[in-house]
């Protein structure tokens, strides 16, 4: 499978016991062999295919992205993505680790699976955990066995440790990005709610 051209759109995928339950249309930013780099502009509506239950977003009436926008970063094999997020006013706020499955391609741009557990370290400030609460609630209740949660805590452990050395591996480069004025907002592709599982 090739890789994305700058422009294109790329569907990221939740994909849960084998079923997509929602679906974001992206913007590919860069695509490669070592980094996949894609961008959720206001507007981009969220799609839930209804052959499977609809998300939590979908029943509080999140249906599109709100907000400025966000850059994410991906590396192949890594268990989160790095997210970048700009206030109203344009100022870059920090970067947000969004643990989750390894992104796997698609015809029609990637699968993953949010973890829930997510790390923020903004520009100003020192790095904090977020939403241990409802992940370790997502296991009580049987969303990973348990050697998927621990593989998952352990992501979080390396990822704590990684900001407390400073250690961070993307180019603080990215915090200067602004997406082009002329990509239109992506919108999802017909069929996009039946293409298959890789």
């Amino acid at each position: 499978m090739g890789f994305f051209q700058p422009g294109d759109v790329a569907l990221r995928r939740e994909v849960l016991h084998g079923k997509p339950w929602s679906v974001t249309p992206t913007r590919v930013v860069l695509d490669g062999p070592d980094l996949l780099v894609v961008f959720t502009p206001p507007g981009a509506v969220f799609g839930f295919p209804p052959h499977h239950r609809a998300h939590h977003w979908q029943a509080r009436g999140r249906t599109h992205w709100r907000g400025v926008g966000k850059l994410q970063l991906h590396r192949p094999g890594d268990a989160y993505s790095v997210d970048l997020y700009w206030g109203g006013d344009g100022r870059f706020k920090g970067w947000y680790l969004n643990l989750q499955d390894p992104f796997r391609r698609t015809a029609l741009g990637f699968d993953t699976l949010d973890h829930a557990l997510d790390y923020w370290a903004p520009v100003d400030g020192d790095w904090e955990e977020l939403d241990r609460d409802e992940f370790e609630e997502q296991v009580a209740e049987g969303k990973y066995t348990a050697g998927q949660a621990g593989a998952i805590r352990a992501t979080g452990e390396e990822v704590a440790a990684m900001l407390t050395a400073g250690t961070t591996w993307w180019d603080p480069a990215w915090a200067a990005w602004r997406p082009d004025p002329d990509w239109p907002v992506p919108a999802l592709p017909a069929g996009w709610a039946d293409y298959p599982l890789p």
